[in-house]
Parts: C-alpha cells; structure tokens; sequence
C-alpha cells in the first residue's frame, strides 16, 4: 500500500514538472515578438553605434576604422566636456526639483481636507501629455520681452529677465520647461504608493500621538521606498536623454549654454555629418547613465537613502 501511494506522488511530481515545463516554454512563445523587437530596435542599434565609435563616417562615403581616435578626440574635445556638466547640472535640479514637487502634490491630494481635488491633479498631470514640441513653443513665447512670463515678472518685481538670451538665466529657463512638464507623471507614481499604504499604520500611529511629521516620517516616507527608487532612477534616466526642449526652443544656445549632450549627438550627427564621432559620444552618454543608475539602485538597495 506505501509502495503504491508513492508511485502515486512520483506521478503526480512528474506530471506537475512537466506541465511547469510546458507552461515555462509557452511562456516564452509570449515574450517572443517583445524580444525581437527590443532585439531590432534596441539592442543591434547599441551595438551598431558601439562599432561605429572606432571609425569615422559621414553617411556618403564608405565607413573607415580609426581605432581609439574618436575616444582620444573626444576625451579633449572641451565641447563635449561643458556638454556634460551641463547635463549632470539640468539633470540633478530636474531631478530633485520634480520629485520633491511630485511628493509634495501627493501627499496634499491625499489629505481629505483638499477640495476640487480630482479638477486639480487634471491640472497638474496635464503637460504630461502636451506634445512636447507644441509646449517648447508655447514656453519660447512666453519668455520673450513682451510674453506673459517676462510680463508677470514685471508687474510683481520690477525686473525684466533675460530667459532666453542669458547663459546663466536661460539654463534654469529650459529646467522650469520641463519640471512644470513632468512633475504631474510623477505625481501618480507617488499617489499610486500611497494608496498602497495601509490606513491602520497612520490609526496606530495616531493612537501614540504621532503628527504630521511623525507620521511622514515614520510611515509614509519608509513605506514609499521602492516607489521613491522607481521615480527618481526613471526621472533620472528621462531627465539624463532630455533633448527636445532645448533643440526647439534654443538649439542649444545662446553660446552653447544648453547644449546638453543629447543636443550633442544629433548635431554632430545630422548637421555635422560625423557620425562615427557622435557614436562615440552616445556611448558615453550610455555609460554615465548606466552608472548613475547602478549608483542609485545601490544606495536604495544598500539602505543608504533612508526616509
């Protein structure tokens, strides 16, 4: 009888791995056309601009192979340095300021004492889906000499900014852009983990007289720590490939102030035709972010960002 209950277990092992096997395959069968197209469109382009770095190319004449020229061009090329800085500059104030505001909306919207609250998160998520060329031009208006900005600025302080003819002015200029155009994307991110936040942690925490900030700081802050790693490395990452706005609206000017190295790249590219010294630059516009991003994944993970 024990002989045959376990011939009986052993089946049913078998036939459960089996079907694990089954599922496991078909699950692959799924992924298939996700895989090819990520295969397609973003893996072979990594390594096509990766080989591409060691040669120059002007898109007529045949690709020729110049080894590390293009890295030892690059590496004292002053451009591509204030490049940089200039990114990790619009980045860090992007960054910071975007999920600092983000937060902040969240954590009023989700306070029973706000009214018109579904009117304004409406307001507030709206840039988000603004078309972004549509927005750059908008804003290029408004921070002319007779725009609204410049207008309101006026009329409250008595001081006309030179937004978009200052280098040191206009870089905050293309900042304010896009904070005001993504603070709403983030602002769900950080409603959506609220929501996750179970209501009898802030009862307890009430019932042993904790405030606001005890609350905030205790419960909220902590409990929102995979949601805080998910905003701030995708904000970075987004924040990092910015491009648009500074192409529409200043072309990277006045004197290269927000020439950013996305802006960078294309130029080398397209107005330039040195493509082989834009793939270059694109690979280490890849790296930097990439270790940005493992840098922070590290200092979440590792609990050195603490609530």
């Amino acid at each position: 009888m024990a002989g045959d209950v376990r011939f009986i277990k052993g089946e049913l092992m078998r036939k459960v791995s089996y079907s694990v096997t089954r599922l496991q395959r078909h699950g692959y069968v799924f992924i298939l056309p996700t895989l090819i197209f990520f295969s397609v469109f973003l893996i072979y382009p990594m390594i096509s601009a990766f080989r591409l770095s060691f040669c120059e190319w002007n898109l007529l004449s045949p690709k020729v192979f110049v080894g590390l020229k293009n890295i030892k061009t690059m590496l004292h090329d002053t451009r591509v340095i204030n490049s940089f800085w200039r990114t990790i500059h619009f980045s860090g104030i992007s960054v910071a300021a975007i999920n600092l505001l983000a937060f902040a909306f969240a954590i009023m919207f989700s306070s029973r004492l706000i009214r018109w609250k579904n009117f304004l998160q409406s307001m507030i998520f709206l840039p988000v889906i603004l078309s972004i060329v549509a927005v750059g031009v908008v804003w290029e208006y408004m921070y002319q000499t007779t725009g609204l900005i410049t207008i309101i600025f006026r009329r409250l302080f008595g001081v006309t900014i030179p937004w978009l003819v200052n280098t040191r002015v206009t870089p905050y200029a293309m900042i304010i852009i896009y904070v005001w155009k993504a603070v709403g994307y983030y602002m769900v991110i950080y409603i959506a983990g609220l929501l996750d936040i179970p209501d009898s942690l802030y009862e307890a925490a009430r019932i042993d007289g904790a405030g606001f900030w005890g609350q905030l700081l205790y419960i909220t802050i902590p409990s929102l720590r995979n949601t805080i790693t998910l905003a701030v490395v995708s904000c970075v990452i987004f924040s990092f490939g910015q491009f648009t706005i500074q192409y529409v609206i200043t072309k990277g000017g006045p004197s290269r102030s927000t020439e950013i190295l996305a802006l960078l790249i294309f130029r080398q590219a397209f107005e330039f035709s040195r493509f082989g010294y834009s793939a270059v630059i694109s690979v280490l516009f890849f790296l930097s972010l990439l270790i940005f991003s493992l840098i922070q994944l590290r200092l979440f993970k590792s609990g050195a960002i603490q609530g």
